[in-house]
């Protein structure tokens, strides 16, 4: 630490070298006035105002450096500080995805359990009416219609389990429609 003051220490007397080179100057022109003379008590003074303009550019500039180190200092610990805040939004966004795609999948497997049930008690309600129908073909029907009474419950049968899987899905839609 003492080396980097020593260090801009150094840079700033070497910024001030023309003004000191002046204030020697001075100097050796009041050395060469005789004394007691006006322009030598002038000179003087002059000397003594430069001198002390010259030590308080020097302060000033040691402070504005030491100012302009701390602000450098406090905007690199900001900019660190905005990447970490970067990298938990990034974080928090990844997260906020996997929570929305868990809840659409969670969403989804409700809405089939949902469509499933309605489908089973449906298929069951159905299965019961082509029974009835069945039933009623086989004793309403003359001899030769009730040969095919057969063939047509079952054909009604295989109708209905075709249909499973649309009427699934028909279902599904609709209660995604009432979810939303």
């Amino acid at each position: 630490m003492n080396e980097k003051r020593r260090e801009s220490y150094t840079q700033i007397s070497a910024s001030f070298e023309r003004e000191e080179a002046g204030a020697e100057k001075i100097n050796l022109w009041i050395k060469e006035l005789p004394e007691g003379s006006p322009e030598r008590d002038r000179l003087c003074e002059i000397q003594q105002h430069y001198g002390n303009l010259l030590k308080d550019a020097r302060l000033l500039v040691r402070m504005g450096d030491r100012l302009q180190a701390k602000l450098r200092a406090a905007n690199e610990e900001l900019a660190r500080k905005n990447e970490e805040i970067a990298e938990y939004n990034r974080q928090l966004s990844q997260k906020n995805r996997e929570l929305q795609e868990t809840l659409n999948a969670l969403q989804e497997s409700q809405r089939r359990r949902k469509a499933l049930t309605v489908l089973g008690i449906s298929a069951i309600v159905v299965f019961m009416i082509t029974e009835l129908i069945e039933y009623y073909i086989e004793r309403t029907a003359s001899g030769t219609t009730s040969q095919w009474a057969n063939f047509i419950s079952f054909g009604l049968k295989a109708l209905i389990a075709l249909a499973f899987k649309p009427l699934e899905e028909l279902v599904e839609s609709i209660l995604s429609r009432t979810v939303r």
